[in-house]
């Protein structure tokens, strides 16, 4: 397929894009100190301009030390615009264009706020005050002039303060700057204005907006929100980026979209702002295929397309979609792992995505070696296929031996659940990738001490995941009572009324599974239900169990089954009394237990024949896909 929409050519200004294609702003955490930048972001942006995307947006940059939390690039001095040109001119010399969205996070950075911060709110904020916010935009502006970006990106969403002046549900002045829409506008109107009169009139000028200001007690409705595009559009906006959500309800979930919503969710929300609007939009919302960013050029419905966390999962999206080589791309899976996550994770050094472990760690490549080794892995799940996947491509030979029937492990499980297409899918690809790159694999074949003496390896990689161990609950040998593996797989389809014990990070899904099947399905978890999912797809649990009418039962521990029906006690929180209950139920699905598989044995066998060993994945302990991709992608390199 040509995709003739998507790869022609777009001009805004005196800026001529290659493209449509947008890579939009978005937090790594690759920042150095506040005010550097290192290799690492250099070469995440430069793999992307090689590629062919069209234009690359820098991560929202603090204008002052005000709301400079510590994750963010500073643009408010010399120093950064000497840093932020190294980037640029790599960029450039890569084939690429920048721009950058200047930002005031408003409330939103406290969660990374440092002793230099200052919380800056509408409602904190002295008139005076507003005004040098407003200079410090238009300065900052200037300085990305300086620093040889191609555009500027005004960021006037997801709740940052420029948004919250706007939002009445965040603006509670009743000076100049607030009550009415006009007032509310005030200070972005002001801002776009400084903005404009101190970059080159041939300069872009894009704006991030949300089409739609919902979830909270008051909203600015549609009509303003395209006033208030327009008119900054006679102020100099170009070009209207189109976003959805805020950070103050649950529409956080459409800034980073995870799973549960679909493929291009936001298009039709997007379209109906653009047909009132008289500038061109970026429109973004979980566009992951080149024939869906295709669509919604030739269709109208976007002139630009932003290609965000697609182009995480895999850096040459844009060169295999134009090349048509889409089969050969790892696609995003919507997990918000690595990229959500690790931002609100002050313990990672930077994001990472469950797809591509290199990411942020391109600077890194490949390095082929001149030692080349024969690699036994154990196992040919996650852990195990990325660890060989990597050894491959630097030039030594890993062979796979796999206990079970197919690759790919737990991850195809995980593909089984409502909404989680896109997981089966990854787990094919992922099982297919090895037959491309020529790996050699042995399915139903365990490693045991003696194949380990038979193959003679250079090194063994232990990838053999996790297992079920029943827990020691009575009556757990009864009728009627699956493991979460037996549902998965489709051995057994309990029916009826069924308890879910154990609701974290599998059980939910296990339970969501049932639901949809039709089974009445009530959720047993001594912690809370959705323990060990991720904020975004916790928020998700509350809708998704209603509309499956599933009943949740937190801090309920199981003590013992009996046919047709489970004991359980929960502990009340603050007086420590213990109520006990019965649950009946036609059957019941255990989704706990899941521990490290054992391999003792076969780590002393190559200790004690002098055989260098690295145990990686669920086998060192049960845990996420993030963990075990990125510990694959680790032991691949960590060969010379």
């Amino acid at each position: 397929m040509g995709y003739e929409a998507l790869f022609s050519p777009f001009k805004v200004r005196g800026l001529e894009l290659k493209n449509r294609i947008i890579l939009p702003g978005m937090n790594t955490k690759m920042t150095k100190n506040k005010h550097d930048v290192g290799d690492d972001m250099i070469a995440y942006h430069v793999a992307r301009a090689k590629a062919g995307c069209a234009l690359n947006i820098f991560e929202c940059v603090a204008l002052c030390p005000a709301p400079h939390a510590y994750m963010y690039m500073g643009l408010y001095n010399d120093h950064h615009v000497r840093q932020l040109r190294r980037l640029t001119d790599a960029v450039h010399e890569a084939g690429g264009k920048m721009g950058i969205q200047l930002w005031h996070g408003g409330f939103s950075p406290q969660l990374f706020f440092d002793e230099t911060n200052t919380l800056e709110t509408p409602d904190t904020l002295s008139a005076g005050r507003i005004h040098e916010i407003v200079e410090e935009f238009g300065c900052g502006a200037r300085l990305a002039v300086q620093a040889g970006f191609d555009a500027v990106e005004f960021h006037a969403a997801h709740s940052y303060l420029p948004h919250e002046f706007l939002s009445p549900g965040m603006n509670r002045r009743t000076d100049e700057y607030g009550g009415s829409f006009e007032n509310r506008c005030r200070f972005c109107f002001e801002v776009i204005s400084a903005i404009r009169s101190n970059i080159p009139e041939d300069m872009p000028f894009f704006m991030r907006v949300g089409c739609i200001d919902e979830l909270m007690e008051q909203n600015m409705t549609e009509e303003e929100i395209v006033e208030f595009i327009n008119r900054s559009a006679d102020l100099g906006v170009d070009v209207a980026d189109i976003s959805r959500g805020n950070a103050m309800s649950f529409a956080t979930v459409y800034e980073v979209p995870p799973f549960n919503l679909p493929h291009g969710f936001n298009i039709e929300n997007i379209y109906n702002i653009k047909k009132q609007i008289k500038i061109p939009v970026v429109g973004v919302g979980r566009i992951n295929t080149g024939e869906m960013a295709n669509q919604v050029i030739e269709d109208g419905k976007f002139d630009l397309v932003a290609i965000g966390r697609a182009q995480l999962a895999d850096p040459e999206w844009v060169t295999k979609v134009r090349e048509g080589r889409e089969e050969l791309i790892r696609h995003c899976i919507g997990c918000d792992q690595g990229c959500y996550d690790a931002v609100i994770d002050p313990k990672m050094k930077h994001i990472t995505c469950t797809r591509n472990p290199m990411l942020c760690l391109e600077y890194k490549g490949l390095p082929k070696t001149a030692a080349p080794e024969k690699v036994m892995i154990a196992g040919g799940g996650m852990a195990g296929l990325f660890a060989a996947e990597v050894l491959k491509k630097r030039g030594h030979e890993p062979v796979i031996f796999e206990a079970s029937d197919r690759l790919a492990g737990q991850f195809t499980l995980a593909g089984v659940s409502p909404m989680k297409q896109d997981w089966a899918a990854a787990a094919k690809w992922e099982a297919e990738e090895i037959g491309r790159l020529g790996i050699e694999f042995h399915l139903n074949t365990p490693v045991t001490p003696k194949l380990i003496e038979q193959f003679a390896p250079d090194r063994v990689i232990i990838a053999t995941g996790s297992e079920y161990t029943a827990p020691a609950i009575p009556g757990i040998d009864g009728p009627n009572v699956y493991t979460q593996y037996e549902v998965l797989r489709g051995e057994a389809s309990p029916a009826g009324h069924v308890a879910v014990i154990g609701c974290g990070l599998v059980g939910a899904e296990v339970a969501e599974l049932l639901a949809s099947r039709g089974a009445q399905v009530t959720a047993l978890e001594k912690k809370g239900v959705g323990t060990g999912l991720n904020m975004l797809r916790r928020m998700f649990l509350n809708p998704e169990f209603k509309y499956y009418k599933i009943a949740k039962m937190s801090g309920a521990l199981v003590t013992s089954l009996e046919p047709g029906m489970v004991n359980y006690e929960i502990t009340d929180r603050k007086t420590k009394e213990v109520s006990r209950g019965t649950l009946k139920c036609d059957a019941a699905v255990i989704c706990t237990g899941i521990t490290a598989r054992p391999c003792g044995k076969l780590k002393e066998t190559c200790e004690a024949a002098g055989i260098p060993v690295q145990v990686i994945g669920d086998a060192l302990a049960a845990r996420d896909a993030r963990t075990a991709s990125r510990e694959g992608y680790e032991a691949g390199m960590a060969l010379q």
